[in-house]
This record gives structure tokens, sequence and C-alpha cells, in this order.
């Protein structure tokens, strides 16, 4: 099954334009399919068995619409069949028993292998919308997966009210199950006091909730610092070492779904619904703040290096260096016929008067321009060197930080040489 069949499927009527690929698609029949709509009695039983046979291919339903049927699709099926078909016409015209529509529609079922959904079928697929809700969050998406799922399974797919509620019943199962494993994992102590921190205010009026979720507004140093804190303050709440079993887009569903509502009504939320959304928020929060700290570094090493090279001149002039050298070799051959020896070392004497002349490379400026520099974030690098860095292996950034953390705890003023 195509993929851009999911836009047909649960369609309840006949769309108003059918392109030639839709008819020649679906509205095509071979094999058992033209045996059995050739087996019925005059024109209109066979144009209208065929209808109901393209239609159930088309939307995975049975079609009990009674709008007219486009002037295109009677067309084909007329020339499909070889009979000669009506302008216009629709199904209640078509059908002049009531009896005779419900018998192409078992006919229709029977030839393509659909069948009512049971029981069984039904929690079968509440079961994998289940496993479906962990990986995806809009309803909208879960909707054509259940559709798709019903139709490969040769199911007829049924109202859209009752497909919602099998997404409501699998969204249900899997609350449940996160807070039970959330329960478990979590002591019921910390549970209380995470709870009590989400409703506590800040010393400026502001909610801990409102807070936490704030994006930071630029990378200075003062919004850097702020992000530490939120971290710092999440660490204080021990949500780091809890929780790593929720896969990442059930803790974003849960956290998303606490961040829109306004924290007085968050409150009001009933458990497990509460429990489950504040464990997941807070540890959405420590997440997003850490990819935050970790971008805003990285923009403020980008700003000091940038400031410090835009303050640095070209520091060495190779022209005028070469050209003076040139002219003290052109001075040195000017005095005549010496000894070859001499000559040698001579030479020797003026290049090595002209290295020791060069002045420090631009590089080397800027490498020193950035440890005065670095003064003003000398408290960024405090909190960076506090949180538990990890490297797939052996990185030379870990263990900077891991030899910077020593110093810090020493006590150190100075770098070792």
């Amino acid at each position: 099954m195509q993929s851009w069949h999911n836009t047909y499927l649960g369609l309840h009527e006949l769309p108003r334009d059918i392109s030639t690929f839709e008819l020649q698609t679906f509205f095509t029949y071979r094999g058992s399919e033209r045996k059995l709509i050739e087996a019925r009695r005059g024109n209109a039983l066979k144009l209208g068995l065929a209808l109901h046979i393209g239609f159930l291919r088309l939307s995975g339903r049975l079609l009990n619409s009674v709008r007219l049927v486009p002037s295109a699709l009677w067309r084909h099926l007329g020339q499909e069949l070889g009979v000669t078909a009506p302008e216009l016409a629709s199904l209640k015209a078509l059908y002049g028993r009531g009896r005779t529509l419900f018998d192409h529609q078992q006919l229709a079922c029977e030839v393509l292998q659909f069948r009512w959904m049971t029981e069984y079928q039904r929690r079968a697929l509440v079961r994998v919308l289940r496993y479906e809700v962990a990986r995806r969050a809009d309803r909208d998406q879960l909707l054509v997966f259940a559709r798709r799922w019903l139709y490969q399974n040769k199911i007829l797919i049924p109202r859209d009210r009752d497909i919602r509620a099998l997404v409501t019943a699998a969204l249900v199962q899997l609350e449940e199950e996160t807070a039970k494993a959330i329960t478990t994992a979590v002591p019921m102590e910390l549970l209380s006091r995470w709870r009590s921190a989400m409703r506590a205010l800040r010393p400026d009026g502001q909610t801990q909730q409102s807070w936490l979720w704030a994006a930071p507004a630029k990378h200075s140093t003062k919004q850097i610092a702020e992000v530490f804190e939120r971290i710092e303050f999440l660490y204080a709440l021990n949500v780091h070492q809890y929780l790593e079993m929720l896969p990442n887009l059930v803790v974003r569903r849960y956290a998303r779904r606490l961040a829109s509502r306004p924290p007085s009504v968050g409150a009001r939320i009933k458990e497990p619904a509460r429990t489950v959304e504040v464990a997941c928020f807070l540890r959405y929060c420590l997440f997003t703040a850490t990819d935050q700290a970790i971008l805003m570094v990285q923009r403020r090493v980008s700003d000091l290096w940038r400031t410090v090279e835009a303050g640095v001149t070209e520091t060495v002039n190779w022209a005028d260096m070469y050209k003076a050298l040139l002219g003290e070799l052109a001075g040195l051959l000017a005095q005549g016929e010496l000894p070859d020896a001499e000559l040698r070392s001579r030479i020797m004497a003026l290049v090595d008067a002209s290295q020791e002349k060069k002045p420090p490379s631009r590089a080397s400026v800027v490498r020193a321009r950035m440890i005065d520099a670095i003064r003003p974030v000398r408290a960024l690098l405090f909190e960076i060197t506090k949180l538990p860095w990890q490297a797939d292996s052996e990185h030379p950034v870990t263990t900077a930080l891991a030899q910077l953390a020593k110093l810090y705890c020493d006590k150190r003023r100075e770098l070792p040489i």
C-alpha cells in the first residue's frame, strides 16, 4: 500500500472530481471481480456492483451516500464493462430496492475479502495504537495510522468518531503505564517534592513552571547564568537520576501538555495525569536547559573570538621583511670578492638576524588577547565544570574540563605551564 492512498481512506462519499489515475487504479476490474459483475442481470445492477467494489477499494468503507455519482465515473464504468451508462444518477435512483443495495455491499466485501471488525480485532488495534502513540503525538496522524492498519488487514473502516475513541483508549492506556513506571521508579516523597516545587513561587512572583519553560532572550552572560540556575535547580530535585526508561517522545508529549495550560489550571489536574505531566515536564526542562546552555556557550565563545580577532591588526609585513633582507644581501655582495666560507657565514648571520626580528604571528596575538578577555566569563567556566560532561571516546574538551575542575577544587588561580 502506497502512502498516497492515505488521502482516500475513510471517505464516506465519492470525490466530486475523479482523475484518470483514480479511475484506472480503483475502478478497473479483473479476474473474479469481473466475473462477479458480469453475473448480474441488467446493466444497472452491473454498474452498481462495480461502483461498490471500486469505492470499497478506494476508501475501505461501504458507499451509502445518496449524492450524484460523477458523470466521468459512469462513463468509465460503461467503457470498462461494455454497457450503456447513465449521464447522471445517484445510488437512490439506481436501486429500487434497499435489499439490492445491501446485497451489493456484501458482495463487494466478499470479493475484496473485507469484513467487519470483531472485538478481538478491536483490542488488537488498541494494542497497536498503544505502541504507536509512544512514537507520535498528533491525534490526526494516529487517525491516519488506524485507517491504514484497518485497510491493510482487510477490515472495514468505521466512523471517525469510533476510531478516535480507540485512539483515546490507547492514550489512556499509555498514560496509565507511564504513571505506573514513574511511581515504581521514583520514591513517593520525591514525587511530592516535585509537585510542591511546581506550585512554588519565585521571589519575583513568577511560578516555577513559567520560569522553567521560559526561553532565554539572548546569549549574554546573565542569560547563561540563569540557564545554569535552572539546571542547578533541577539537579537539586534529582531529576537527572530518574525516568531514563521513558521514551523522549513520551516525555515531550506530556511536558508540552502541561506547559500549554496556566499553572493554576495544571494544579487541578487529577491523578495519575498530574504525576505523569509533572515528572515529564521536569525531565524535559532539564533536557532543554542543557541544550540551551551548550548552544549559548558556543555562541558566547564565537562572540568572544570574533571580538578579540577584530581588534588585532596584521602584525607581520612579510614584503618589507624580505625587501630588507634582500637589501642586506645586496650590500654584502657589493663589498667585493669574499672567500666562500666567510660569505656563507655572513649570509647565515643575516638570515638568523632576520628571524630574530620576526614579530609574533596573528594567531599568537589572538590567543594572548583571549587569555585577557576570558576574565568576564570566568564564572561561566566554573559553572560549566559542574556539569557531568560525557563523550563517546577520549575527547580533549572533556579532558580539559576535568583538569579545570580539579584546579578549581584545589583553589588554584593559575593554569599549569
